[in-house]
């Protein structure tokens, strides 16, 4: 995204890349940044503690099977270029 097509007076980057949460029902236009490390159980965290509206993830099916389309013919897959 270019930030400079989308800035915003209050949305003030600190770094790059810079998180800011907008938690829904909220009166306030101040964001919340997200400064934790850039991982699914960090952003999950951050998500669940500030979040106005409760939600949960499914897990993915973990059982390691595969489909038809995923199965691994055993050659490049860049070769089919």
């Amino acid at each position: 995204m270019d930030g400079t097509n989308n800035e915003h007076p209050r949305a003030k980057p600190d770094g790059f890349p810079t998180i800011l949460f907008y938690p829904a029902g909220k009166k306030s236009f101040e964001p919340i940044t997200f400064e934790g490390d850039r991982t699914v159980v960090e952003m999950y965290k951050f998500l669940k503690k500030h979040a106005a509206i409760p939600f949960k993830l499914k897990r993915p099916d973990s059982s390691g099977s595969t489909t038809e389309g995923e199965k691994s013919s055993g050659s490049n897959p860049k070769d089919e270029l």
